[in-house]
């Protein structure tokens, strides 16, 4: 059951009555960044979650802050042997920069994307050498995201398409730092009738992808999700979070009884292999205590999603939760989130276990007094967790970039 917490001092976790089936020891935490101080805030917004990646024994964090006094967008990295993070590279140029995302390449090298001057942007980052930038699309657009699988790279972002704005993918070509756009294309044939936003995606080294956004054609905010083989012909949208009445068929096999819809945002998907796949979001279903946490697997490469399943224990049902992350990794797959259950606001982790989640993690260094929140994760390939996170004194003070590695167990 879960109704009883105790804290283990030794590996700086509290946990709920699962403690027994922790799988990571999480290490001291850490500063990403030396640019802190009273005016210093930092942002971590990127659509899908994706502001850190790990692979190959580096793991890498991309921000936005306002040490200059304009917001401009912050790369660093670090090995897995090294005691600090590299000094940063700034991947924006002189204009206004937010939201960006992070994917990790083969060659210790990483693709970035981000907003800037009202059109999306990318580039590769190999070191401390950084690739020409690139503009993505041909529109004024925001919220982008990134994801690779070797050498497949695929971005997405939402651009305006006369009134509303509509999610739109490009695959991208990578020559060592150089990027290239190959195509795009649009993932929902139908003509825009209300905002796209937020998109997430998930490609495979087959070509393959998954994508994943919030739309607000029911006039009210779902999650719709398609599937490419190749990334120009799509499936057609399919509905993840279950509601009745939906513009467009849920991709589950039954639905609960919610009415018009309850709300649903923020999205974040990840791949655990070729033919497995989990989503999370937040879900006000139950909309007299705020959002929840809710996931959907898929088992066929993402052409669907199962049931829905709620990613939080009982001891957070009465408030709300806020900025799900997924990570996976082969049979990896680890949820982390913010809520302030125990009146502060603290990170909570959560894996699959049995039938459902594990009952709730949280660490040391990433709970206790002040604000905790929008965290990013990563798990590698070795199965050891990577968690990026603000950290404040109170909840209008400046900010401090952390990050903390859980040791596979």
């Amino acid at each position: 059951m879960k109704a009883r917490r105790y804290c283990g001092t030794l590996l700086g976790l509290c946990l709920t009555s699962s403690a027994h089936a922790a799988p990571w020891n999480f290490e001291p935490t850490l500063d990403v960044t030396v640019a802190h101080g009273e005016r210093v805030f930092h942002h971590l917004e990127s659509a899908g979650r994706k502001s850190i990646a790990a692979l190959g024994g580096t793991v890498a964090v991309v921000w936005e802050d306002n040490r200059d006094g304009s917001p401009r967008c912050y790369f660093a990295n670090k090995t897995a042997a090294a005691e600090k993070f590299t000094r940063e590279l700034q991947l924006s140029g002189t204009d206004e920069c937010y939201e960006p995302a992070l994917a990790a390449l083969d060659g210790g090298r990483f693709v970035a994307v981000w907003e800037e001057a009202g059109r999306v942007r990318a580039r590769v980052v190999a070191g401390d050498s950084v690739g020409d930038p690139i503009v993505l699309g041909e529109h004024e657009a925001a919220q982008a995201s990134v994801g690779a699988d070797g050498d497949v790279v695929y971005a997405a972002w939402a651009e305006k398409d006369g009134g509303f704005a509509r999610i739109t993918l490009a695959r991208l070509a990578v020559d060592k730092t150089k990027l290239t756009v190959v195509r795009r294309a649009f993932p929902d044939s139908a003509a825009a009738k209300d905002d796209q936003a937020y998109p997430t995606l998930a490609p495979a080294r087959s070509g393959a992808v998954v994508v994943a956004w919030e739309d607000r054609r029911n006039g009210h905010t779902f999650i719709t999700q398609t599937f490419s083989s190749d990334g120009v012909q799509f499936a057609p949208v399919k509905q993840v979070n279950e509601t009745r009445n939906a513009a467009v068929p849920t991709t589950t096999s039954s639905s609960r009884n919610l009415g018009r819809g309850p709300g649903a945002m923020r999205a974040a998907l990840a791949r655990h292999d070729d033919q497995r796949l989990v989503m999370v979001w937040m879900d006000k279903r139950d909309f007299l205590s705020g959002y929840d946490v809710y996931a959907a697997f898929s088992s066929d490469g993402g052409r669907s999603f199962g049931k829905n399943q709620k990613v939080q224990d009982s001891f957070g049902d009465n408030i709300a939760q806020w900025h799900p992350a997924i990570a996976a990794h082969g049979d990896q797959v680890i949820a982390v989130w913010d809520d302030d259950r125990d009146n502060t606001a603290d990170l909570w982790l959560s894996w699959p276990e049995g039938a459902g989640w594990s009952d709730d993690m949280k660490f040391a260094g990433a709970s206790g007094p002040g604000v905790q929140s929008h965290p990013g994760i990563a798990v590698d390939e070795l199965g050891d967790v990577h968690v990026v996170w603000l950290d404040k004194a109170d909840l209008d003070g400046p900010t401090r970039l952390r990050y903390a590695r859980g040791r596979k167990l």
